[in-house]
């Protein structure tokens, strides 16, 4: 009996002491396993602090729950959708400092702009940005490196171009230029620029401001009064020329009828008048009933129109 007791007390001894080691080892896991959720829109990627694969993992994690040890590894997560920074002088706009971008143009006259970015991150390529960056804060990234390397190509693009063709008409081919630097220098590290722009149009010192928009000005008025000489000119153009088409179709007219009236003049002859008589004759013949034509006042009811004279000298046989 005491040999039973004794199986059955070291078997519950053994039990608890597994029970035991389980519980550590459990409670060791939870203290080092740890977990965090991707969601949409973003894709994190999992940097180990130890081993063989030190460093960042290759292939970023896209979406969904992701598992790492506490102390050994973790898991930084970034926006992959479309971000927008905006630097301007406005309170109102972007941060309530002022932040607009300052450049000079090719005779070294400075421009200050408000600048508007849109730009994403290429999925595949974020652990390369977070070896370069060493960050995962994307506004201390745009406010920071974004805005100097965007200064950096106004200035270098701005040396190209005069003041008046900045604030004028080679304006959009100043921003693409500017734009283009911006997009090689930040490709290798997986930076799309989707949007790139002036919040308004630059702003040179005032003077040359208004100089430049009194030159335009001038220009575009000397345009517009070009416009009108020409459409003047065109609208008597096309008065004389209908007035000329008129007259060459009234001499036309003219001409026409002339020579209809020559031709018919010498078509009458002696013969076609002498023809004609004859005709006109034959319509009256034609016409006659047989009845003599009565006048009133002819004395006896009827006779000629006139008397015949009788040659008294004659005699009747």
């Amino acid at each position: 009996m005491n040999d039973v007791v004794k199986r059955v007390g070291s078997i519950s001894h053994g039990h608890r002491f597994r029970l035991v080691i389980i519980v550590v080892v459990l409670g060791l896991l939870l203290v080092l396993v740890g977990f965090t959720r991707v969601e949409p829109g973003h894709v994190g990627i999992k940097v180990h602090y130890s081993g063989k694969q030190r460093g960042v993992e290759d292939f970023p994690t896209q979406i969904g729950w992701v598992f790492y040890f506490r102390g050994f590894s973790t898991v930084l997560e970034w926006p992959v959708f479309t971000q927008t920074v905006i630097w301007t002088r406005s309170q109102h706009e972007g941060k309530p400092i002022n932040e607009e971008i300052s450049f000079n143009s090719k005779e070294g006259m400075p421009f200050t702009a408000d600048v508007s970015v849109s730009y994403r991150l290429e999925s595949d390529k974020v652990p390369h940005f977070y070896v370069r960056f060493r960050t995962d804060d994307m506004g201390i990234w745009s406010h920071g490196y974004l805005r100097n390397v965007t200064r950096d190509a106004f200035n270098e693009e701005g040396t190209r171009y005069t003041a008046e063709e900045i604030y004028g008409e080679r304006k959009e081919e100043f921003l693409k230029a500017s734009r283009q630097r911006v997009q090689e220098h930040l490709r290798p590290v997986g930076v799309l620029i989707e949007q790139f722009g002036f919040v308004g149009p630059p702003r040179p010192p005032e003077p040359v401001a208004k100089a430049i928009e009194a030159k335009i000005k001038a220009i575009q008025d000397a345009i517009r009064t070009e416009n009108e000489v020409r459409a003047t000119r065109a609208e008597a153009a096309k008065r004389i020329a209908e007035a000329e088409g008129l007259a060459k179709a009234t001499i036309a007219r003219a001409d026409g009828d002339a020579k209809a009236n020559a031709i018919l003049a010498a078509s009458i002859t002696s013969n076609l008048l002498q023809w004609r008589r004859l005709e006109l004759q034959q319509q009256a013949i034609a016409k006659w009933n047989g009845v003599r034509p009565t006048f009133e006042g002819v004395s006896g009811g009827g006779g000629f129109l006139f008397n015949v004279p009788v040659d008294k000298t004659s005699s009747n046989p």
